[in-house]
């Protein structure tokens, strides 16, 4: 008996071990996300989901939430009162045993409104990888490398341009600026590439007819102009079965005149000067509420959003509600120089979103700060002045 459990944990670390190499991450939802009224089965439809691989649900934190439960519970939408929710509005799930799995939101109703995803995980095969052939041209290594005509960023890294694989995931927290290169490497032959017109085509997975295969194998694509990128395999359906990319790219940045301070907060009797994201500036995918987190903002502090004009903008929000919604009042104050430079001048809590696109719902372009008032100096008093011993001491 004893032999027999041997063998099956080491067929399991075999398991582990080929998962730990090649293991894939799914955005549940892709760009739509974890949300209301979207059928998650057919995303999940022709998508191999291995042990090892995980599955993020992301979603506007406090609107949403996940639950694991079982069959029963999953077909009537029953949330068992002894699990725990994840609620951090991006949960990564690591699948460590095979079998099916089922998910709902416990909120409200929304289970009944189509927020929950079944899905059936394996043990991956192992198969030892091939010994490495050489390339010619040969590229930089997948890590974006600095030169003076940008960076290159191949695609999907070492796994290349291929099915299964989770492009926005790869793509999330990297900069493409105008001038950088993306290259698709494939089998000549078995995939290719096409630079789509609109987002349209991108969800429908169609191709119009004014678009152009790159078919080398080992496409270089130079990214001349700002704005947003879409690209998808055209072959069959392996558009459908994840070989689609999409991509925001931002103009080289030339920095403003007159420059304010270095982002690190720097003291002076008119208050510190806070660059929003420090040196990342205000941009697509950062964790604003982390980057907060820790500062104390006083009145007379100032604010700076850094970012290249004509991409992004801020709106100082009146309230939280707003704010949740990524809603823009009629008497919000738009800023769009590219360098905004707000000066914190009553205590409270403090909204600001990016009201470009939907920069705040899917790319975290908000920020929520508490401003406290100045600290009353011991040596003042309703006069200005104090009396010491007899002294006055203004």
């Amino acid at each position: 008996m004893a032999n027999k459990y041997s063998i099956v944990l080491f067929i399991s670390l075999v398991a582990a071990l080929a998962t730990s190499i090649s293991a894939t991450t799914f955005i549940v939802g892709d760009d739509y996300g974890w949300t209301l009224n979207f059928d998650y089965q057919a995303w999940a439809k022709g998508k191999k989901f291995v042990v090892g691989d995980k599955i993020v649900f992301k979603y506007p934190i406090g609107k949403h939430n996940v639950f694991k439960v079982d069959g029963p519970s999953f077909q009537k939408c029953i949330v068992p009162a002894a699990n725990a929710s994840f609620t951090t509005g991006y949960d990564v799930i690591t699948l460590t045993t095979p079998g099916r799995k089922w998910y709902i939101c416990g909120v409200g109703k929304h289970c009944e409104y189509g927020m929950k995803l079944v899905i059936d995980v394996v043990i991956p095969q192992w198969t030892p990888s091939p010994p490495p052939t050489v390339a010619a041209p040969s590229l930089p290594a997948p890590v974006p490398s600095s030169s003076p005509s940008g960076n290159v960023f191949m695609v999907g890294d070492y796994s290349g341009w291929t099915l299964n694989f989770d492009y926005q995931a790869w793509a999330m927290g990297k900069k493409f600026v105008v001038g950088d290169k993306l290259v698709f490497k494939y089998p000549k032959g078995v995939h290719n590439v096409y630079k789509l017109v609109n987002g349209t085509d991108f969800q429908k997975c169609s191709i119009p007819s004014n678009s152009i295969a790159l078919t080398s194998g080992y496409d270089v694509v130079t990214l001349a102009t700002p704005g947003r990128k879409w690209y998808i395999c055209g072959v069959g359906k392996h558009c459908q079965y994840g070989m689609k990319l999409v991509i925001d790219v931002v103009p080289q940045w030339t920095p403003p005149a007159p420059s304010l301070p270095a982002p690190v907060p720097s003291s002076s009797s008119s208050g510190n000067v806070f660059t929003v994201g420090d040196y990342n500036g205000w941009i697509l995918n950062f964790d604003y509420q982390a980057w907060a987190m820790g500062k104390k903002f006083v009145v007379g502090d100032k604010l700076v959003f850094k970012y290249p004009k004509g991409v992004h903008n801020v709106y100082k929000l009146v309230n939280g509600t707003d704010f949740q919604k990524c809603a823009i009042p009629s008497n919000s104050i738009l800023l769009s120089s590219g360098y905004d430079v707000v000066t914190l001048m009553t205590p409270g809590r403090k909204w600001y979103v990016c009201g470009v696109g939907k920069h705040c719902e899917t790319g975290g372009m908000k920020l929520v700060i508490d401003v406290v008032a100045k600290a009353t100096s011991p040596w003042s008093s309703s006069t200005g002045a104090r009396k010491l011993g007899g002294n006055i001491i203004a």
